[in-house]
């Protein structure tokens, strides 16, 4: 299972990412996991809890804990766990440049092909 650790206000979590964590994320949302662009907080705190029920169903962390970062070293963790859970969402998928840690290049039209550009 690809699982790691993350900190949020001192206290260790397992996150996960796999078919829960996505299935997880849409329950939480609402919202369609794919094509969900995580540029904005909402969405990768509530893939921050996603990953975490993944790992752990009983956990005792909740969207109201993770949104009442009151302090520089909470709003750390939040944006280091947010990394490390995309990260693993680019791992599971094989996108290279999420591995890497970097958010992957928009796709343009010049990357198209021939046949796509027909397409569309």
């Amino acid at each position: 299972m690809n699982q790691k650790e993350i900190k949020i206000k001192g206290t260790a979590y397992p996150v996960a990412f796999n078919m829960r964590t996505m299935l997880n994320f849409e329950e939480i949302t609402g919202k369609p996991f794919f094509g969900e662009t995580f540029d904005t907080l909402k969405p990768r705190i509530a893939l921050i809890l996603a990953a975490v029920l993944a790992a752990d169903e009983q956990t005792t962390l909740t969207v109201d804990m993770l949104m009442q970062a009151d302090d520089w070293q909470s709003v750390q963790d939040i944006i280091t766990a947010s990394v490390t859970i995309m990260e693993m969402t680019g791992a599971f998928f094989k996108v290279p440049d999420i591995e890497k840690g970097k958010d992957p290049e928009p796709k343009s039209d010049e990357d198209e092909t021939e046949e796509e550009k027909t397409k569309n």
